[in-house]
Formats: structure tokens, sequence, C-alpha cells
């Protein structure tokens, strides 16, 4: 899986390569942060993080909606309440 910084050029250049179901570029400034590439286009933010044993991924936006540091600042909020025990993906549901 690739890794760099996630700045706008490289999020833009992120494609998901022919016959995968999507392409992710994992941010190595920040543990967890994220961005996927589906085929049909669409780029979303993720942050990733273990919980119970689990690997857990949640969304925190689109492309385009979110700029880079607008969804990194995101995940350090969704990753530190993470740090606290709580599990957001069981708080939503």
């Amino acid at each position: 899986m690739p890794k760099g910084r996630i700045s706008k050029r490289s999020v833009d250049a992120l494609i998901c390569p022919t016959g995968k179901d999507r392409e992710f570029l994992w941010d190595d400034a920040l543990s967890g942060f994220g961005v996927t590439a589906f085929p049909s286009g669409k780029k979303v933010y993720v942050a990733q993080y273990r919980q119970a044993g689990r690997s857990r991924r949640s969304t925190l936006g689109e492309h385009g909606r979110l700029t880079p540091d607008e969804a990194r600042s995101e995940a350090k909020k969704l990753l530190g309440v993470v740090e606290t025990g709580a599990d957001p993906i069981e708080a939503r549901r």
C-alpha cells in the first residue's frame, strides 16, 4: 500500500487501477489517516484504527468537499476520541 504525505496534489494523482475495487494512500505523518480512490473516480478520506482486536475504518468525507488539511484535522479528532476508549462507529449506530 502506498504511503506518503497526503496533499491536494497526491490525492488528485491517486487513481484506482483497473481490476481493483479501491486504492488507498496512507499518510506517513498521521498513522491511520488515508484516502481511498474508487474506480468511479470518487475519492474519500478515511481514518482507520484498532479497537478490541478489530480493525475499524471510518469515512471522514469526500475529496472536494473537504481539503486534505480539513480531513487531517477531522482524523486527529476522531483518533483522539478512540484513544480515550470510545468507539465512534458504535456510537453512531
